[in-house]
């Protein structure tokens, strides 16, 4: 009898929630953590951050008030989708799975999928003042180990060619968190792009037609986006979102999959696509953690769609203006890089028209990290200057640059 009894305990603590309880979700991605004991306040630190755009100096302390935020909520899961740490180091692996104990311990399920810096990076290493040098890294192998308990062991079942895995949600949903990362192909450093191989297609195909004849509803998880979130978004930034994504949207919507959180594009906005066929799926793309907008969501899925709320950590002890620091420098970053997509299209401009030009895209951009874009009166007095340097009229009421539904706040019915 005393052999059974903690076979029959462990039997009920894993029921999952009942069908008509709805499921309460902590969301969080692009976290780039870089461990505390692999970086001090020296130059190599200060040059990386300001060359690359990640305050990987705050995330820690981000993280840490972000997590505290869902330990003292009454969340059930929390969703991590992907780029956990800042460039794969097997010590950010190592504590920030730690910091999730107390989660953990509290009861709520936590589940993981990688991104494209988590796995296979050639150049993980830390800061040390004014030099950065190589740490270890971490195999596929490595990955699903230390995050055995955030989805790995629990999985109903599991992708043989990919990290992909199921998840049980509550009686009747599963989580689908999708492996696209192409780890297996660096050489030099992360690729940007992500790609479903055929191997997995077939695995997700599967799966969504096993939920269907069980009458099963499916919510996914992958770090890429799975359809545009700003208009021309495939042709401007293609590597944002999966590889092929008309395909799987259509795929997914129409195999019944009715929403998908993601990450990549470090911006808050949701996006509804519908197939073909008419049916719908819901991009929840979530902000990043290592910069403006800083953002978490709390989610309530229930049987008629979802609640869905975001959080902005706006400021620290240590830095009381975080966020809007951390936006002015985004909106410098977001203006170069609009020039050299500009350039990298082709396009003569002169040079007080690309200038313009840049501005005016790049505070689109900033409004579009933050989600529920509203044309603020710096966007509005840079579209008049673009107006005058093009000698052309630029209606902004008629620019569509937030796509529906709402992006923060919003219910969402399936």
């Amino acid at each position: 009898m005393k052999q059974i009894l903690p076979y029959i305990f462990s039997i009920f603590l894993s029921i999952p929630v009942p069908a008509n309880e709805p499921v309460k979700m902590g969301v969080i991605t692009d976290i780039h953590y870089l461990s505390e004991k692999l970086m001090d306040g020296g130059y190599a630190l200060q040059d990386y951050m300001q060359a690359n755009g990640k305050n990987i100096k705050d995330v820690p302390a981000v993280l840490d008030k972000v997590l505290d935020d869902y330990l003292h909520s009454d969340i059930q899961a929390l969703l991590v989708s992907g780029d956990i740490t800042k460039d794969g180091e097997k010590q950010s692996h190592l504590d920030f799975v730690n910091k999730l104990k107390p989660l953990q311990d509290k009861g709520v399920k936590v589940y993981v999928i990688p991104g494209n810096h988590d796995i296979n990076m050639p150049n993980a290493v830390e800061f040390k003042g004014n030099k950065a040098l190589p740490v270890a890294n971490v195999s596929p192998e490595d990955f699903s180990g230390i995050y055995a308990s955030c989805g790995y062991d629990s999985a109903l079942r599991r992708d043989a060619a990919s990290l992909s895995y199921v998840a049980r949600l509550d009686v009747q949903t599963w989580l689908l968190a999708i492996d696209a990362a192409r780890y297996k192909e660096y050489k030099t450093g992360s690729i940007s792009g992500g790609k479903i191989s055929p191997e997995t297609k077939r695995w997700i195909i599967e799966v969504l037609d096993d939920a269907k004849r069980q009458d099963t509803r499916v919510i996914g998880m992958m770090h890429w986006g799975l359809c545009e979130h700003i208009a021309g978004q495939s042709v401007f930034f293609g590597d944002y979102l999966v590889d092929d994504w008309m395909h799987f949207a259509n795929l997914f919507a129409d195999k019944g999959m009715k929403a998908i959180f993601t990450g990549h594009f470090h911006s808050n906005d949701i996006s509804a696509f519908t197939s073909e066929e008419g049916n719908t799926i819901y991009d929840i793309e979530t902000g990043t953690l290592s910069g403006y907008p800083f953002a978490c969501r709390f989610v309530e899925l229930n049987e008629k769609g979802m609640d869905i709320k975001t959080k902005n950590i706006t400021s620290l002890p240590d830095n009381p203006a975080l966020a809007e620091d951390d936006k002015q420098r985004k909106q410098i970053l977001s203006r170069k890089l609009a020039i050299q997509k500009l350039k990298g299209l082709g396009y003569d401009l002169p040079d007080d028209v690309s200038g313009q030009f840049a501005d005016a895209l790049s505070r689109i951009f900033v409004l579009h990290l933050y989600g529920d874009e509203k044309p603020d009166e710096e966007l509005k007095q840079s579209m008049e200057k673009l107006s005058k340097a093009m000698d052309a009229s630029l209606d902004l009421e008629e620019l569509q640059i937030d796509l529906p539904p709402a992006d923060n706040n919003v219910r969402i019915i399936f």
